[in-house]
């Protein structure tokens, strides 16, 4: 039988100890959060549970750590709660561009992670109907200049219906929306 050796997150183990400094590490050495990404995907279910407990429990600031970790997650279910996690542990900026009306127009949704690229999801709509939603690269074109910006309470108040009656129509939602989800979740900031 194979001995058991102790678990990534055990109870019993100080706050601030060798894997924290790992997780301070990554946030100025990509080496360093390329090995982390490598080290989870090579884990069973159990045990990146573990590792992501631990680096919730043990990082100062998880954000970069848990992107890192969505990133090569495959499993919908676990990709939808490290987004959560990041919404609520992480450092994420919001913002949000309005052009048009809710008859015609486009909403871009734009949010930042500290050390990461900004990353926007745009949707645009003609005749009260959604034309696209996409996820935008960040180094890809942006919208107009002349798009305001807008309140994100605002962009949400404008796109939620559309959005919700594209999805009960039978519209697709790209990959990875679901990073987006915390617009639309809570109270939206100013």
């Amino acid at each position: 039988m194979k001995p058991t050796r102790p678990g990534i997150a055990s109870a019993d183990r100080p706050r601030r100890g060798p894997f924290s400094s790992l997780l301070d590490q990554i946030l100025h050495d990509r080496t360093a959060l390329d090995s982390l990404a490598f080290a989870y995907a090579e884990l069973p279910a159990p045990e990146r549970h573990g590792l992501v407990r631990a680096v919730l429990q043990d990082a100062a600031d998880p954000t970069r750590a848990l992107a890192a970790l969505l990133a090569v997650e495959e499993e919908p279910r676990v990709r939808q709660r490290l987004a959560g996690l990041i919404q609520r542990h992480g450092r994420v900026a919001q913002a949000a561009c309005l052009a048009g009306t809710a008859v015609d127009g486009e909403v871009r949704l734009l949010q930042s992670l500290p050390s990461l690229a900004p990353e926007s999801l745009r949707v645009t709509w003609k005749g009260s109907k959604v034309e696209a939603v996409e996820i935008e690269s960040p180094y890809g074109p942006m919208m107009g200049a002349t798009a305001p910006a807008v309140s994100v309470s605002e962009a949400v108040e404008t796109l939620a219906p559309l959005l919700w009656q594209y999805i009960r129509a039978g519209g697709r939602l790209p990959d990875g929306v679901e990073r987006f989800a915390s617009f639309f979740s809570g109270p939206s900031s100013p």
